[in-house]
């Protein structure tokens, strides 16, 4: 049952005082629920699974490109090392590629938008049950807490089963070649854990980190008692907010720990500004771990090469946004 269904008063959250930040990005996603008919996707080959990345490409746009707070978050990276972690198993899932699909509509149901949520649900709804039933998908994979969430509580898939990608590389098993001699502690996202009713991730990324060898270590909290990496949905972006964010980070730094890992990507953005932020704060701790995403840890840890293939495709990536783009006016006008 949905929100408004249960009778819980829904009101715009972005409205008088108080506006929600990054709002170049929330008016990107909120116009898609606008943009575009229903399209007919080819399904080339059928499989069983489904992928579906989320909205990590509109992160690295907005920290690293529309923002002053650029840091060494990565986004992108979470659907490179989710494909290839999935097909380590030997899974060719279908992936629901943002060039089709909308934002799942977390945020804007949250911030109470609910007519621009509506659109965003019915659109993929009915899209990716078109696509189930002509790739004969019977379990959809997410690696985003909050998309995990929404999928799984809000929307009407039928009798797909949404898994979290830790979910099923525990469950399916995999087989990691490589070695992560480091000590490692976990952030266990709001929307997949302690706010999920049905359906709760603990203890697969626990073993699944334990299964690369790492030697894993808890926060002061943690699994159902964890906190919040500071503000779920993008609703603030203030110094109460920092500071929850802040004594977040302070625990995995009393662990001492070599990584604090997450699977969220707003935990990743909000660690890794606040990383990336004290640095130039005298008043302010210094965090000397790294801060990055589950998937990304383990598909290093798939091969010897993994890493090292992982960050070319990443520096390659980010090589083509640095180039400038040149008129072909200009080239000629170059060459004379």
């Amino acid at each position: 049952m949905r929100p408004e269904e249960m009778g819980f008063p829904m009101r715009d959250l972005t409205a008088g005082e108080r506006t929600v930040p990054h709002p170049i990005m929330f008016a990107t996603l909120d116009k898609e629920a606008e943009e575009g008919e229903i399209p007919e996707v080819e399904i080339r080959e059928r499989s069983e699974y489904a992928y579906y990345p989320g909205c990590v490409d509109y992160y690295d746009y907005e920290m690293q490109f529309s923002r002053d707070n650029f840091g060494e978050t990565d986004h992108g990276v979470i659907f490179d090392s989710s494909v290839k972690l999935l097909e380590a198993m030997g899974m060719k899932p279908i992936i629901l590629d943002r060039s089709f699909m909308k934002c799942c509509g977390h945020d804007q149901l949250w911030q109470g938008k609910i007519d621009v949520w509506n659109k965003l649900r019915e659109y993929n709804e009915t899209l990716m049950k078109r696509i189930f039933e002509k790739a004969g998908v019977k379990t959809l994979i997410v690696s985003c807490a909050e998309g995990y969430r929404t999928f799984k509580l809000d929307y009407d898939l039928g009798d797909v089963e949404v898994k979290h990608i830790t979910q099923a590389l525990y469950e399916e098993g995999i087989d990691f070649k490589a070695r992560k001699k480091s000590r490692v502690t976990y952030q266990d996202p709001c929307r997949m854990c302690r706010q999920m009713p049905v359906g709760p991730v603990y203890e697969e990324p626990r073993e699944l980190i334990r299964m690369v060898g790492a030697e894993y270590v808890e926060m002061e909290h943690f699994r159902a008692d964890a906190t919040c990496c500071g503000v779920a949905g993008m609703m603030y972006c203030n110094e109460r907010t920092k500071g929850i964010t802040n004594d977040r980070m302070i625990e995995a730094k009393e662990q001492e720990v070599d990584y604090l890992l997450t699977a969220c990507p707003k935990c990743l953005t909000h660690f890794g500004c606040q990383q990336h932020e004290n640095l130039y704060r005298e008043d302010r701790e210094r965090f000397e771990f790294k801060v990055i995403d589950i998937t990304q840890f383990l598909a290093e840890c798939l091969d010897e090469t993994s890493a090292k293939a992982l960050a070319m495709e990443r520096e390659a990536v980010e090589q083509t946004f640095k180039e400038p783009v040149v008129s072909e006016a200009a080239q000629k006008e170059a060459s004379r």
